[in-house]
């Protein structure tokens, strides 16, 4: 796997998300109308943007903690199991940090499968 191109895609990722959360953050701060059935409807807006923000915030934390493993070179391993996370699981999640195997086994516990 090249990890510079895969650190390249989780820092743009990352930037692109930042930008996306200060986009979210100045709605959020922006003035309500003096119209009370405005306000209603711009509180709702204010309430699917708050759950954003909380969305984006994770997926933040999630691409700095891949950067950090990449650093410390331990990028492509499980950190459950420490096996090698397969290539085609990182390109299309990079920043996970289980192997499939891992994965489905936690899925399981939290969806209360065997």
């Amino acid at each position: 796997m090249d990890i510079k191109a895969a650190e390249t895609q989780l820092r743009d990722k990352l930037a692109r998300e930042v930008r996306r959360l200060e986009a979210i953050e100045q709605r959020l701060r922006s003035t309500h109308s003096p119209s009370f059935g405005e306000q209603a409807i711009e509180r709702e807006g204010d309430e699917v943007d708050e759950r954003m923000e909380e969305t984006i915030i994770h997926e933040i934390d999630m691409i700095k903690a891949a950067l950090e493993r990449i650093e410390a070179g331990n990028y492509e391993s499980c950190s459950s199991c420490g096996e090698q996370i397969n290539e085609a699981r990182l390109e299309a999640l990079p920043y996970t940090t289980l192997c499939i195997s891992c994965a489905r086994k936690r899925s399981g516990k939290i969806l209360g499968s065997p």
